[in-house]
């Protein structure tokens, strides 16, 4: 047995397809939270103080609050779908969240989470080359660069 095995629990063991479904059950399950955060706010909102255009403000505000809690609500979800390391997974996906959510369009961001989670589970995948993980990356990286590109 090689030395860098013994620092692999057997919870690291599990396969990176699987790792990479579950974090993708995460990134459609976030949304949802988000969306009830924003009924909530909506439903405990006095309509009396909204301006010209409604509560729009207020909801747009809210969601980005949302976004934010989410990332952090990702942890104990991700942990609880038995994503290990399940915090090396939550503190990646922001790097792969923001530019997603930067450069597209509002319904992407729904699913923004669906890409996110899954590559940053990819990525700190214990047993995957650093040639893979730098694939990933460069990727990533090109379809953001379409996306700020194509935006015009």
């Amino acid at each position: 047995m090689d030395s860098s095995d013994a620092s692999v629990s057997p919870a690291d063991e599990r396969r990176p397809a699987e790792r990479v479904i579950a974090a993708g059950l995460a990134g459609i399950i976030l949304p949802f939270l988000q969306l009830a955060w924003l009924l909530l706010v909506a439903a405990l909102y006095d309509d009396s103080r909204c301006g010209h255009l409604g509560c729009v403000g207020l909801l747009v505000e809210a969601w980005t609050v949302g976004n934010w809690a989410s990332v952090v609500l990702a942890w104990p979800l991700l942990h609880l779908l038995r994503v290990r390391p399940a915090w090396l997974v939550a503190v990646l996906a922001p790097f792969f969240l923001v530019p997603i959510w930067k450069l597209a369009d509002i319904p992407i961001n729904m699913i923004a989470g669906l890409f996110a989670y899954p590559l940053a589970a990819l990525v700190s995948t214990p047993r995957l080359s650093w040639r893979r993980r730098g694939l990933v990356l460069a990727s990533f990286l090109l379809v953001c660069t379409f996306l700020a590109l194509s935006s015009g």
